[in-house]
């Protein structure tokens, strides 16, 4: 007598293996993506931050004289800040004229420092970028040298030790998982 074997059902096994294997795959490759995508916010976000200090640097180069008075603006929490009587705001000291805006002629080195710093702090905002000055300068460097922070997300423009969010340590090394960006000038 001869036994007979079935392998009724078999095939539709190895489909579901097969289905299952392919599903990991597709996951696995979908959690790439993710990582991918979140790697490239981090970047674009670290060159408008970039971009955004540049302009703050030049600005302080263009009137040093002004450096503390713009680094107030820019750490400040008000979009306006009064210096000698006189409102100024991110859209002050600047005179409109058919060619080009060019700055007033009745604007202090102070106002026109200050005007820089909001204005930059409005570039910033309208990015998701809080922006600020160390008000020291950076860790370890001379007192000539600015320091420009910038974060977004939930990470605070500070270097402390002790602060959670803090962007850095107060010896300017980046704490782990900061979304943040340190830069110097002159």
């Amino acid at each position: 007598m001869k036994l007979k074997t079935t392998q009724e059902g078999v095939g539709l096994i190895e489909v579901m293996v097969a289905l299952l294997l392919l599903a990991v795959a597709v996951l696995g490759f979908s959690a790439m993506q993710m990582t991918a995508i979140k790697a490239t916010d981090e970047s674009l976000m670290r060159t408008r931050s970039l971009t955004i200090m540049r302009g703050g640097a030049e600005a302080i180069r263009a009137n040093p004289t002004g450096s503390n008075a713009f680094r107030t603006a820019l750490n400040g929490d008000s979009s306006s800040v009064t210096i000698d009587g006189n409102a100024i705001t991110k859209d002050s000291c600047v005179q409109n004229t058919n060619a080009a805006p060019a700055a007033a002629a009745s604007c202090t080195i102070n106002q026109l420092a200050t005007r820089d710093g909001l204005l930059i702090k409005s570039y910033g905002a309208a990015n998701d970028i809080n922006m600020g000055m160390i008000p020291n300068g950076c860790p370890g460097t001379s007192d000539r040298r600015q320091c420009f922070v910038a974060s977004w997300g939930n990470t605070t423009v500070q270097l402390d030790d002790t602060a959670p969010n803090a962007c850095a340590n107060a010896d300017g090394t980046y704490k782990n998982g900061a979304e943040c960006f340190i830069m110097e000038a002159y």
